[in-house]
């Protein structure tokens, strides 16, 4: 069982990363996917586990990647939202929106589903999975979850002529269509403490609300990622090299 007291429904690029501080600032603890690579890279295994075929397995697995988490937003936590319902039945529904669909699908498709445009296939997907993902359990357990998240969308996000704004509706009708008008609250960000504090409950701290990661925070948080890997992969390559030379040379003179 986990102990989520506020489940966030909204997709990403909704003010998630917002919506984590300021849930954070009220005193819970909040999941984002940020939280999948900078703080639990150690849980990755546990996304392989999601994978198994087995529900339990699978079960027993995500309740301890969201272990000692009070609340959660974004990716990968949406869409586990329903699950998340099931076994926290009090807890709080939080549904975070843009100002309307096309916002939405113009901001998604110029950070987050670009990041991972072009997925690779065939000969060139087994390299990248049994390669070089070998060198970065945060990009094999992102690469995974990115994958699970096509998956339950139906469509793929990343293709020039997928409806992103149709994508969200979709998403957001669904939720919506099945979680109570009284435990739901449809939030964004730009509305700031007011309604949150209402539907939580809580105290209106004496602070602005948080604005984060706009794209060009995105971009320069990607950027940083990306040349952290590369450093690690170039790194390791030129080790692996070296003990191969090595290996050659003391073969070839002894």
């Amino acid at each position: 069982m986990t102990s989520l007291r506020v489940i966030g429904t909204g997709l990403g690029r909704t003010g998630t990363l917002s919506q984590k501080a300021a849930l954070e600032i009220l005193g819970y603890t909040c999941h984002h996917m940020l939280e999948v690579v900078h703080k639990h890279p150690d849980r990755i295994p546990l996304w392989e586990r999601m994978w198994s075929g087995d529900p339990d397995t699978a079960d027993e697995a995500l309740k301890a990647i969201f272990e000692g988490y009070t609340a959660t937003v974004d990716y990968p936590g949406c869409i586990f939202w329903e699950k998340f319902l099931q076994w926290n039945p009090q807890a709080k529904v939080i549904l975070s929106v843009r100002d309307s669909a096309e916002v939405w699908a113009v901001s998604a498709r110029n950070t987050i589903f670009p990041a991972v445009k072009g997925r690779l296939v065939g000969i060139k997907r087994w390299l990248f999975i049994n390669i070089v993902t070998q060198f970065s359990s945060s990009l094999r357990g992102i690469y995974r979850i990115y994958d699970f998240i096509f998956r339950e969308h139906g469509v793929d996000p990343t293709r020039e002529d997928t409806d992103l704004a149709r994508m969200y509706e979709d998403w957001n009708a669904n939720v919506i269509a099945k979680v109570p008008s009284s435990n739901l609250l449809i939030f964004n960000v730009k509305d700031g403490w007011e309604p949150l504090c209402k539907f939580l409950d809580l105290p209106i701290p004496d602070q602005p609300f948080p604005s984060v990661n706009n794209k060009a925070e995105f971009d320069k948080r990607k950027e940083k990622f990306k040349k952290g890997m590369f450093i690690k992969f170039a790194v390791l390559s030129l080790t692996v090299s070296a003990i191969g030379v090595g290996a050659i040379g003391y073969v070839i003179m002894n």
